[in-house]
């Protein structure tokens, strides 16, 4: 009898070794690749404007942005904690009631990244709201493309969601997650969105910058000569983020903050590139990147909005201090040609994860 129960515990001990052996080579180990499409592009491409991506605007109401910046969820480490965050992001998403929920970069953080990322999407997907995210410096690996998901298989974890936007942009730019967004109300162009990927590049590359331009020009064509007013989101800082602020902290009367200004953490981001001045007359007004977490403003500098989003959820590190805590989310709120933009925080006593 002895020997029988002996042998049983054995087998159920074996059984579960080899079912977390399992579990955790999947999960952490095991590399996903994704199937990679050759989708190239070139200057002399005709524009056809059937594929950019569709959102409705309800006529005589505001067209709703809400944007979740810098996530940070990681597997391994973040396992416990999603469900808080989940939360958080519910919390958000029903006290805005946003029309378009945009993600700029890092929703991940770390090499372990299948279950957080197919968590969002599915997160994403229960709100029955459109979503667009761009890719930050570690959606796929803390070095491009270690990851237990490279760029490729996130490509297609996004693409899969039922709400989402993602549409994985040509693949000669330097990084795929570059695609564009018309918000349309009676059949006109209301809002441009450009999602760019500034992910592990060093700057937006040139090919991005003339792809865009190419877009802005093809846009400008069926919209009466006229270039569509338009928004710009990515995730790391272009050089007029720091460019403005200093403007605006030296009072040279050029900069004016809208809400508060926090910045904690350097400014520097992408290189110079020519991204700003290829684009800065072509009506569009609000730049968006996240990245460094301990800093949150936006100001207007040469009639466009440079917008630094605020931080959401407590993961991948966060700022606090006794006036402020940087954790919550800002939303955008279109009206004609404005924007009004406000950050909704986080009540840090209502999420909080770490002691």
């Amino acid at each position: 009898m002895k020997k029988k129960i002996f042998i049983i515990i054995s087998c159920v001990l074996v059984f579960l070794v080899c079912n977390i052996s399992l579990a955790g080579y999947f999960l952490f180990i095991h590399h996903y690749k994704g199937k990679n499409i050759v989708n190239e592009w070139s200057v002399a491409d005709d524009f056809n404007i059937t594929e950019i991506q569709t959102v409705q605007k309800q006529k005589n109401k505001d067209f709703v942005i809400l944007n979740l910046a810098d996530i940070q969820m990681c597997d391994l480490e973040d396992i416990f904690n999603m469900p808080t965050i989940h939360k958080e992001i519910s919390h958000l998403v029903n006290t805005v009631k946003p029309d378009l929920i945009t993600l700029t970069g890092d929703q991940t953080w770390s090499n372990e990244n299948l279950i957080s990322l197919k968590s969002l999407v599915r997160w994403l997907d229960g709100y029955k709201i459109p979503y667009a995210p761009v890719f930050g410096n570690h959606d796929y690996g803390n070095q491009k493309n270690s990851a237990v998901c490279d760029l490729n298989f996130c490509c297609h974890i996004y693409e899969s969601g039922k709400y989402s936007l993602f549409k994985r942009g040509p693949s000669n730019l330097g990084t795929l997650g570059n695609y564009v967004i018309n918000i349309m109300e009676d059949n006109k162009i209301y809002k441009t969105l450009y999602m760019l990927d500034s992910g592990y590049e060093e700057k937006i590359t040139d090919m991005q910058i003339e792809w865009l331009n190419w877009n802005m020009e093809g846009l400008k064509q069926v919209n009466n000569g006229k270039y569509s007013s338009s928004m710009c989101f990515f995730h790391k800082p272009i050089p007029e983020f720091r460019e403005a602020y200093y403007k605006y902290i030296n009072n040279t009367g050029e900069v004016q903050a809208i809400g508060d200004v926090y910045v904690t953490y350097s400014l520097s981001g992408s290189l110079q590139n020519g991204l700003y001045n290829s684009i800065k007359d072509k009506n569009i007004t609000d730049f968006v990147c996240g990245h460094q977490h301990g800093n949150m403003f936006t100001l207007n500098y040469n009639n466009i909005n440079f917008t630094f989003a605020l931080k959401t959820g407590e993961l991948g590190g966060y700022y606090e201090d006794e006036d402020i805590y940087l954790n919550g989310a800002t939303v955008f709120n279109l009206n004609n040609n404005t924007t009004t933009i406000n950050n909704i925080f986080v009540d840090r006593n209502k999420f909080h994860i770490k002691n």
